[in-house]
């Protein structure tokens, strides 16, 4: 999708390399659920577990058998961890 979206694929490789939202992060209010793909094998595509100490209301998910878009893993994770984020967010007590 990248590609299609940069137009070749040396310059989508080169937008993901130089992708960078660690400064965006801690600026991120609304609660942020980064999920990992353990066997996402996009070049330049970093662990956003990272990013996720970045946020100040940051959760992190890895998803051992998905890919870069989940295609291959989305039922595996999508239905119970992506509500229980949910529901721990939407029940939290505010610090």
């Amino acid at each position: 999708m990248l590609t299609c979206r940069a137009g070749r694929a040396d310059a989508a490789r080169d937008f993901a390399r130089h992708l960078d939202l660690a400064g965006l992060a801690p600026r991120v209010a609304a609660p942020l659920l980064v999920v990992d793909g353990d066997q996402d094998v996009i070049p330049g595509v970093t662990n956003g577990e990272s990013l996720t100490r970045l946020a100040p209301l940051g959760g992190y998910l890895s998803v051992p058998p998905g890919d870069h878009l989940f295609g291959n893993a989305r039922l595996d994770w999508m239905p119970h961890h992506l509500s229980d984020h949910m529901a721990r967010t939407l029940t939290a007590t505010p610090a």
